[in-house]
């Protein structure tokens, strides 16, 4: 086996040992995606929850909150 394999091995034992974080790693770049539209205006606010529910198993939840402009449906 090579020093290129082991490496490669080695990091992919690794990756999977930082599983737990996943989460949190996916929540972070969803928050940065999200404020980019909050800062153009696309949507008005928004909430983001991430947990680990096993391994491998993970629960998102996106609140999205937009403004009906004129003549829009209001729903409720």
């Amino acid at each position: 086996m090579g020093i290129i394999e082991r490496i490669r091995s080695g990091l992919v034992r690794f990756s999977f040992r930082l599983e737990w974080f996943f989460p949190q790693f996916i929540k972070l770049f969803l928050n940065r995606k999200l404020k980019e539209y909050k800062e153009k205006g696309a949507i008005t606010d928004y909430k983001v929850r991430a947990k680990r529910k096993g391994k491998h198993h993970y629960s998102f939840e996106i609140n999205l909150f937009l403004e009906i402009g004129e003549g829009g449906e209001k729903y409720g």
